[in-house]
């Protein structure tokens, strides 16, 4: 494997477009859109309480927004995966039409004055949040072989600033106005970034040649589903069925924990807006400070180093939530819990990335949230039932506990290995 020495070295490829091709510029350019997109996406969830206060929701018609916001996720990417890497010289224009979408999406939610109006934003705003992963981190994992742990959670820091200010914004701003005018106001930064996006990575897969091999499943005379067929074959590598099912514990306990924490906070410890904003910012946010530290360390010392007890430490902290009162000892736990939330994902990426093709990277990231999103789509009214059956908003935390030490356990078992570093193990 080609090592490379520096992130400001550009991918392989005519130097036309100057700043554009530098790999460091479009890892950034990547990072920043990256945490606008979650920036939203969290704020959103912050808003949730005031929603359903406001439309007199009940909480199996929230179980049902978030179950529509997962089962779209996971649809979404299961089919856009395998797509993408087909359209490669398309990433670009898929990137910019996901701000766009947001703006759209936010806009119909923001007009919405009926449960039914309501759900079409939702369904609309389930999109461009799955879209936006599987070309930027295929484009990531391509110009990155040597430092893909680092380079991935790299673009989860991006992330992980959008979820720390997507809360302390959507928090603030409750506290002056109406939620709905906070979403009208919300389309405006949307189409900017559309601007940013369209200007910096336009030429995002124009410039690396081909995209896989000419007998591989991304080469454009194979039809398109027999390229699905191709892409549902990688659940049969062990390493990738594996991540897949440890990724789908871990991704439904840990959007369970999303979705309900602000009615935690908000309803059941009886916080205002702002404060259940900075407390859910802690929650989400804390891998700006673990994010790049546990991918430089999984890619010095293996993915499983780091999985394993990283997870150990996320359930641990779960089941300390609740018996942490409303206290200063509840910030703690939720940022002990933060410091894991996102960058043990990104980690698993990472993981799934060393083991698959060039060219099928999309493919194989939209199997990991496709499946989660789609198996997740019944996790909310699941979580509705322990809710309202095993103690409150507070048992959501015990659940999600569970599923992320069974996902630690079912990762000792996989054997994962990086590719092109020799007897390096996970």
């Amino acid at each position: 494997m080609e090592q490379v020495s520096s992130l400001s070295q550009p991918a392989k490829g005519p130097a036309k477009g100057g700043l554009r091709r530098n790999r460091g510029f479009i890892l950034g350019s990547l990072s920043i859109g990256h945490g606008i997109s979650h920036l939203y996406d969290m704020g959103f969830q912050v808003f949730m309480p005031a929603i359903t206060a406001s439309m007199g929701l009940s909480y199996f018609q929230v179980a049902t927004i978030a179950g529509i916001r997962q089962g779209g996720f996971g649809v979404v990417n299961l089919g856009g995966g395998v797509l993408v890497d087909r359209l490669k010289r398309q990433w670009g224009y898929i990137l910019t039409g996901c701000m766009v979408w947001s703006a759209l999406a936010f806009l119909v939610i923001a007009l919405s004055r009926s449960f039914p109006v309501l759900v079409i934003g939702i369904v609309l705003l389930s999109l461009p949040g799955a879209l936006w992963h599987l070309p930027a981190t295929a484009a990531i994992s391509q110009r990155f072989p040597d430092r893909r742990g680092f380079a991935v959670s790299i673009h989860g820091f991006g992330s992980n600033i959008g979820n720390v200010l997507g809360p302390l914004v959507a928090g603030l701003l409750l506290t002056t106005l109406l939620w709905n005018t906070v979403l009208l106001i919300y389309v405006i930064p949307a189409l900017f970034l559309a601007v940013f996006v369209w200007w910096s990575v336009r030429d995002l897969g124009k410039d690396d040649g081909p995209v896989a091999a000419p007998a591989g499943p991304n080469n454009p005379s194979i039809g398109l589903g027999a390229q699905f067929r191709e892409g549902i074959l990688l659940l049969k590598n062990p390493i990738v069925l594996g991540l897949v099912i440890a990724s789908t514990l871990r991704g439904i306990g840990l959007n369970a924990t999303f979705q309900w924490a602000p009615f935690y906070l908000e309803n059941q410890l009886g916080m205002g807006h702002f404060p259940a904003g900075v407390h859910y910012a802690l929650l989400t946010g804390m891998g700006i400070v673990s994010a790049p530290v546990l991918g430089i360390l999984s890619d010095r010392f293996g993915r499983k180093m780091v999985l394993v007890p990283g997870m150990a430490l996320a359930s641990g902290f779960s089941f300390l939530v609740v018996g942490a009162g409303d206290g200063i000892y509840l910030a703690l736990v939720l940022a002990g819990l933060g410091l894991f939330s996102f960058a043990l994902h990104q980690i698993m990426q990472a993981a799934m990335l060393d083991v698959v093709e060039r060219g099928t990277e999309a493919t194989a990231i939209g199997l990991i949230f496709g499946i989660n999103g789609v198996i997740g789509g019944a996790s909310p009214f699941l979580a509705t039932l322990i809710i309202d059956h095993l103690g409150g908003f507070g048992s959501i935390f015990y659940y999600s506990g569970i599923l992320t030490a069974l996902s630690a356990v079912t990762i000792i078992f996989i054997p994962l290995r990086r590719r092109g570093i020799a007897g390096s193990s996970g």
